[in-house]
């Protein structure tokens, strides 16, 4: 121990105290507090700017782009539909008109007479529908998405978006309260965005159909490929492609059957009333489409009538179908059945034709829901059908069911209701040739 004490000179003796007594050094920021407070402003300041800016725009996207879920109404015409409410429940069987449908639930119609309106509610159930979705026999819908603008100030639309796994479907989206619905169906063989309009789609296993009445269609294929769809025009996609040019519809021999043009350019209304107060008819928005409404509030035991005529005047000879369409609804009928001569219905439709023969002829089909109070007032050539509903006729082929007088010529088309007091209403008329 001695020894190593020894050998140590002074000099390091006093090196080494040195060393134990050194002070640490003092930071930078403690040596220039200047450059801390600079630094604490400048990042306050930032953070300060990037509140500024992104809190306004948060809340204006909000205000724009928030959305609540939305709600729809399942309406039977025919039959009975089914519904899921998610994919593992089991089905619940709709016979009368169903509230509250949201996303998630699937419709599905089965036998052949069975038919229904998926109804997409105004902001309150009050308003006015904004669009609807007819589905018919062997269909399946599932509805994955409905949404509505959480706040009243956001410009952007109603969102409907549907699949359409089988079957067929005519989609209305004429929004009737200011907001526009846009919808988005999904097939298995792509998808189809659909504006304010009327269309007609059809899928089965190979191929999705799409026909527009009027609007536009932008259509999806799986791998890609769009096409615009304009109104007139049809186009379909399977698994491997899409068609390459759209084609024309179908011949429809009417024009403005669905209403959304001038009545005076294409029908003419009149009116038969002896000395009473006589009917109406006017065009109104109802459920996202136009409509002819017929109106009778008058007298009873009088008898009125109320209709529109298209003059048609068409060769149809070179064709081998001829089938007419159009939806009904019936609100009031104070006459039960079609009254004495079964003429007087609260919604008729009437032919007029030359056949090939030369002779003038007509053929009609009425409508009503009230069954006759007298048992020898027979219903001919009509049908009950019920209130408050629509409802979808389609003729069979006139061709075929007037062959002994087969048509050569198309006339005229009128549509009318008659009787003591009544009001019902038509839409999506259509005369189509083929």
């Amino acid at each position: 121990m001695s020894s190593d004490l020894s050998g140590m000179t002074s000099q390091d003796s006093l090196r080494a105290g040195m060393g134990a007594l050194r002070v640490p050094r003092a930071s930078g920021w403690r040596e220039n507090p200047e450059r801390l407070a600079w630094a604490v402003m400048l990042i306050s300041f930032a953070i300060f700017v990037l509140l500024a800016v992104s809190i306004p725009l948060a809340v204006s996207y909000a205000l724009r782009y928030a959305t609540v879920v939305h709600e729809a109404r399942l309406e039977p015409t025919l039959g009975t539909l089914l519904l899921y409410s998610s994919p593992m429940s089991e089905p619940v069987a709709v016979t009368g008109v169903k509230q509250d449908l949201t996303e998630g639930m699937r419709i599905v119609a089965g036998d052949d007479s069975t038919q229904g309106t998926l109804v997409i509610l105004g902001s309150n159930r009050a308003d006015p529908a904004l669009g609807s979705v007819q589905i018919y026999a062997g269909t399946t819908l599932q509805v994955l998405r409905i949404r509505r603008p959480m706040f009243a100030s956001s410009d952007q639309p109603y969102q409907l978006r549907l699949r359409l796994e089988r079957g067929q479907a005519r989609i209305f989206s004429n929004s009737g309260d200011g907001r526009p619905l846009h919808v988005d169906l999904q097939t298995p063989h792509g998808a189809i965005s659909l504006a304010s309009g009327s269309y007609q789609i059809s899928v089965n296993a190979d191929q999705t159909d799409v026909t527009v009445r009027t609007g536009q269609a932008i259509l999806t294929h799986a791998d890609g490929a769009a096409m615009t769809l304009d109104a007139g025009l049809r186009a379909w996609m399977t698994l491997e492609r899409m068609t390459q040019e759209p084609v024309s519809g179908e011949l429809n021999l009417l024009r403005n059957g669905n209403f959304a043009e001038p009545m005076l350019n294409t029908w003419q209304s009149y009116v038969i009333a002896d000395n009473v107060i006589p009917g109406s008819v006017r065009i109104v928005e109802r459920e996202g489409r136009w409509v002819a409404h017929f109106i009778r509030q008058g007298e009873e035991n009088v008898p009125t009538e109320v209709g529109i005529t298209q003059v048609v005047d068409r060769d149809v000879n070179v064709y081998d179908s001829l089938t007419l369409q159009l939806d009904v609804k019936l609100l009031h009928q104070s006459l039960s059945g079609a009254g004495y001569l079964s003429s007087e219905f609260p919604l008729r439709v009437e032919i007029n034709y030359t056949d090939i023969y030369g002779k003038s002829l007509s053929w009609g089909h009425g409508f009503y829901y009230r069954d006759p109070e007298n048992e020898n007032w027979r219903i001919i050539n009509g049908e009950k059908i019920p209130p408050f509903i629509w409802y979808t006729y389609q003729s069979p082929n006139l061709m075929e069911l007037l062959a002994d007088t087969r048509p050569a010529r198309i006339n005229t088309v009128r549509i009318y209701a008659s009787g003591w007091n009544y009001q019902s209403m038509v839409s999506e008329v259509y005369l189509v040739a083929e």
